[in-house]
């Protein structure tokens, strides 16, 4: 870790252990998931009790959706909606205020092809509607390509780059410092596979506490 890393991302649950490493190494902000009850990784999803441990460690907290988001065809009108009405159910059980986000994952090297981009704008639409209802902002975790056009079409608010660098216009976008977070490498942790993340030049990315 680096001293610009600031936060990290896993998909398994913390523990106190974990969070004292993190404290003593200067993590600000711990990344979780919220996923369907089906999860894609045993023990992905934020629970309220985690959510309190997190917060009583001094942490602020951060939060993404992820379900099979590493598959195109999850990519539609009806997915994006679901995925958004699962998220504020998620939020609401984990007393996320409004006014934080919620980053959903675009988990590929999609959006130069045309019918591609169409699918993952029809998602962040649908999502769009159910966050903005709710007060709540919107991010998006993927690559430079999927961050500048749902950034140009208002449909997020908050961009995470993710570390593919093999990714389309991660370097333009990297260069751009218009993302709220970066990822960089996975580490291992303590037994447990981390990503650590440099946070933007805005000192706001939907964190909350």
């Amino acid at each position: 870790m680096t001293a610009q890393q600031k936060a990290v991302d896993l998909s398994t649950p913390v523990s106190d252990n974990f969070l004292r490493k993190m404290k003593a190494i200067g993590v600000e902000t711990i990344i979780r998931y919220f996923d369907y009850p089906d999860e894609t990784i045993k023990g992905k999803t934020l629970t309220p009790r985690e959510r309190r441990k997190i917060a009583a460690g001094g942490f602020d907290l951060l939060v993404v959706f992820q379900h099979h988001n590493n598959r195109f065809s999850s990519f539609t009108t009806q997915r994006g909606h679901d995925d958004a009405v699962r998220s504020m159910a998620l939020a609401q059980a984990n007393n996320q205020p409004s006014g934080s986000a919620v980053y959903f994952g675009v988990d590929g090297e999609w959006g130069t092809d045309p019918s591609e981009l169409a699918a993952i704008v029809r998602y962040f639409t649908a999502a769009h509607k159910v966050l903005e209802a709710a007060s709540f902002r919107l991010g998006v975790y993927g690559s430079g390509l999927v961050c500048r056009q749902l950034t140009e079409r208002s449909l997020v608010d908050l961009c995470w780059l993710a570390n593919a660098t093999s990714w389309p216009e991660f370097r333009p976008a990297q260069q751009s410092g218009k993302w709220a977070l970066l990822q960089t490498l996975p580490e291992d942790c303590g037994g447990i596979n981390v990503d650590f993340d440099v946070i933007g030049k805005n000192s706001d990315y939907g964190q909350f506490h």
